[in-house]
């Protein structure tokens, strides 16, 4: 099944127009990396990953040190409770990243009134978002091992929407490669919500369009190539996401 899900992201980079070709480097680049913060403090345990996607990703050491052969275009560092870094290779095969420490330490709050908020349920799925003038939440779908719903712009004809998706293997817990190599602007953050680690993405493509990534492993719920003034109102939706109560799951 992974080989599936990675299989349809590298379909949607080629459906987006971008040759595959130019995602992925010629050749294999042995690369040397330091992680550290900006009093040169090394940051260990920081998950090192390829092209953005969960696949070959390694961690700092004790030291921030990282190495990896990879044929990927760049790497993105994550570690909960810093702003992630997205590095492109150049020639150099040696970088030093400096994530930024969030100033406030952030995470998701409970859900306050099921009435409130719309979610997926059933599917192990956690996440519930607000219901914002002018967008629709359409009717449940599911297959064989996830649940599925959208959020669309109420609108004639329909506007984009965000697509909410949960299940065992629904989601690595990443934003897609795809959308992160063809950006153009990039901002993640990555924090912990309970037993969860979230990641929040987002990202503009050279034609101005927006996409937004937020989820864990298993769930996720996101919008690709939708205009600024639409992903502004998309964004108020996953803006105010909240963890559904134990007691509702």
């Amino acid at each position: 099944m992974w080989k599936v899900v990675l299989g349809v992201m590298l379909a949607n980079a080629c459906a987006h127009g971008q040759p595959l070709k130019k995602l992925i480097l010629a050749e294999a680049r042995h690369i040397q990396g330091l992680v550290a913060d900006r009093d040169g403090k090394p940051i260990d345990a920081a998950g090192v990953y390829p092209s953005g996607d969960i696949f070959g990703q390694v961690l700092s050491n004790a030291a921030g040190a990282f190495e990896l052969d990879t044929t990927a275009p760049l790497i993105v560092v994550r570690k909960p409770g810093f702003r992630s870094r997205l590095v492109r290779f150049t020639d150099a095969s040696q970088v030093r990243v400096t994530p930024q420490k969030l100033t406030d330490t952030q995470t998701l709050p409970t859900c306050s009134s099921k009435t409130q908020h719309e979610g997926i349920e059933g599917w192990s799925a956690w996440l519930e978002f607000p219901r914002i003038p002018g967008v629709k939440a359409s009717k449940q779908g599911h297959d064989i091992d996830y649940g599925i719903r959208s959020y669309y712009i109420d609108t004639k004809p329909r506007r984009p929407g965000i697509t909410h998706g949960s299940g065992p293997l629904w989601s690595l817990g990443t934003p897609p490669g795809s959308d992160m190599r063809r950006s153009i602007e990039y901002e993640e953050v990555t924090f912990e919500a309970g037993a969860m680690t979230i990641t929040d993405a987002r990202g503009e493509f050279p034609d101005g369009k927006r996409w937004r990534y937020l989820g864990t492993i298993g769930e996720s719920a996101s919008y690709s190539g939708v205009d600024e003034v639409n992903a502004k109102i998309l964004d108020q939706v996953l803006d105010g996401v909240c963890l559904r109560p134990a007691t509702h799951r």
